[in-house]
């Protein structure tokens, strides 16, 4: 008796070291990211979820998703995910292969609307994993303005545009990360199928995982941190590039939250088991993460990113193998990753446009700290001390020269300003409105609205339609009218 009383105790005392060690943990974690927070006051709020292949480990929200009405975040606030989107659809891409729906390895002109082309030796030789690997090797400059940013465009204008604006890119069949593939990939399931990824994911992903807030549809989305802009603090605002359910596309198109992703996140670490159940077997989630091709994460060292899967990326984190995809877009950040063999996951959201180098720094003492690899949190709090407020104070001063020099311009311009006034229409960008109001002007295409600034040359103005994105309009005169403007090597025509 007193040896089963003895063992009680110490699994009682095991079991409570174990607990006070994960407070420890989830105490620090918070601490952390408080003090990053404090340290790089321009985020308004993060959202971060911590997984294993049982279940989510921690959730939790930090700031504020909307200061305007002083809403905090916490782990249901919902974040635009951007190209982190990427991740669902390749798993979308297998599972319809895996049913025999489509064949990743058939050429895509073996299906619609690809097959009925005129130009069909365009699109030869391209598979359908190519175009979920970044490896086809066209590409169009039209379809990320649409479907990203104006939202202005019709399925005719978009099957026109792929048809007849493709075209082949200099370094034939190689790696080049992009939007492109993942705008095919939706097409072709549309035309051949008749079924859209949104209602798919839906189907085969959200719902048995109950991923209740993950939607494809902005629409839909209660809680949704707003995206702000700005480099000081106290004037923060949020940008005016707000995403439709029109901008919400195959290659970054979801909503979701950190009690969502953690879900997901444990669902691929488990090799498709869900709730004591297996949903898809090991082999098809494995093949996901699984190298295609070989594709340096160049300009981001956050991980060594070493190749490509179906939806990730694949690199290392220190010494262990890192499957991860990041997402970016005006005023939102995102970051989702797992280790397989340490059987940890970690997904962090930010409500900023400068969200990368704070949510890559969260996540990368998240796992130092789950890991037990303290000797390396040292390194992270001396990037917090030390590089995040230089990099933000560098920012800062650009900004300052930025704007110093955009004050010195003046207008160069032939005729009054609401002179310039109307619709200009281009059949590949649609429709652009300029409008005049309180001695300013105004553009506008689709979704995308800008003020109009002062550009030292004749009858052109500045406009960041995208922020941060400056571009130049140039308005063609005629006797004393304005008949079309020049944006982006493109003619918009005057409408009467």
């Amino acid at each position: 008796m007193k040896k089963r009383t003895l063992f009680i105790i110490v699994v009682l005392i095991v079991l409570s070291k174990n607990s006070i060690a994960q407070d420890s943990k989830e105490e620090r974690l918070s601490n952390f990211i408080e003090e990053v927070l404090e340290a790089f006051p321009v985020i308004p709020g993060v959202s971060i979820a911590i997984s294993n292949n049982n279940e989510t480990l921690y959730t939790n929200g930090f700031g504020k998703y909307d200061i305007e009405n002083n809403f905090k975040c916490d782990s249901n606030t919902n974040f635009y995910i951007a190209s982190t989107t990427k991740s669902f659809v390749g798993l979308l891409a297998a599972l319809l292969d895996n049913e025999g729906k489509i064949n990743l390895n058939e050429q895509i002109t073996s299906y619609k609307p690809f097959k009925n082309f005129s130009n069909i030796d365009l699109f030869k030789n391209i598979t359908v994993l190519d175009l979920i690997t970044h490896q086809s090797g066209i590409d169009n400059h039209y379809l990320s303005f649409l479907l990203a940013y104006s939202g202005d465009y019709t399925n005719e204008t978009i099957l026109k545009l792929i048809e007849e604006e493709t075209f082949k890119n200099e370094k034939g069949k190689a790696f080049a990360y992009s939007n492109f593939g993942y705008y095919l990939f939706d097409v072709l399931i549309k035309e051949e199928l008749g079924l859209s990824w949104r209602g798919l994911l839906h189907e085969k992903v959200f719902k048995p995982l109950d991923m209740q807030n993950t939607t494809a549809y902005i629409s839909r989305a209660k809680n949704v941190a707003k995206p702000y802009i700005s480099v000081f603090p106290e004037q923060l605002k949020t940008i005016h590039l707000q995403k439709s359910d029109a901008t919400m596309h195959a290659a970054g198109g979801l909503v979701s939250n950190a009690n969502d992703i953690g879900k997901f996140l444990s669902f691929f670490l488990s090799k498709g088991i869900y709730n004591n159940e297996i949903l898809v077997s090991k082999e098809l989630i494995e093949s996901t993460y699984a190298k295609h091709i070989s594709a340096a994460h160049d300009g981001i060292k956050v991980f060594d990113g070493k190749a490509y899967g179906k939806g990730w990326r694949i690199g290392n984190f220190n010494k262990y193998n890192v499957i991860y995809h990041f997402g970016g877009y005006s005023g939102y950040y995102s970051h989702l990753s797992f280790l397989p063999e340490q059987n940890l996951g970690v997904a962090v959201f930010i409500n900023h446009e400068f969200g990368l180098p704070v949510a890559n720094l969260i996540a990368n003492y998240t796992y130092d700290l789950y890991l037990g690899n303290d000797s390396n949190l040292k390194k992270h709090e001396k990037t917090l001390e030390k590089k995040l407020p230089k990099l933000l104070k560098s920012a800062q001063k650009s900004q300052v020269a930025h704007k110093k020099k955009q004050a010195a311009r003046r207008w160069e311009l032939s005729l009054e300003k609401q002179n310039y006034i109307g619709h200009y229409y281009n059949e590949k960008f649609g429709t652009a409105i300029v409008t005049f109001n309180e001695d300013k002007n105004y553009i506008e295409i689709g979704n995308l609205k800008a003020v109009c600034t002062p550009f030292p040359q004749l009858d052109t103005m500045r406009v960041e339609l995208i922020p941060n994105s400056g571009t130049v309009i140039k308005f063609i005169i005629e006797n004393n009218e304005a008949i079309s403007i020049s944006y982006g090597g493109e003619i918009f025509k005057k409408q009467k």
